[in-house]
């Protein structure tokens, strides 16, 4: 894979894994381990769905539904930025 595909879909775990920790954690947690925990979170949620894609023959498939989640990645990366620079001006 290139490396603009590897790029995609990190920003695509990390959309899934940052929304998905959402849910888990608040706002006393650090924001910092909340992205770490997001990008494992996102990164095995990654792996399975394209190795079940993979195993119905169908990796094309998956690979692009991931990678049309890569825009959100921006996006929430963006959001988790500017919410942990607000927290340390508060804090």
């Amino acid at each position: 894979m290139s490396g603009v595909i590897i790029a995609l879909l990190v920003l695509a775990a990390m959309s899934l894994g940052l929304r998905m920790t959402a849910l888990w954690f608040d706002a006393r947690v650090h924001p910092v381990v909340r992205l770490t925990v997001s990008l494992a979170a996102g990164g095995l949620i990654t792996l399975v769905i394209l190795e079940a894609c993979d195993s119905y023959r169908v990796f094309e498939f998956g690979l692009g539904l991931l990678l049309s989640l890569s825009p959100v990645g921006v996006f929430d990366l963006a959001k988790w930025w500017y919410r942990w620079q607000n927290q340390r001006l508060r804090g």
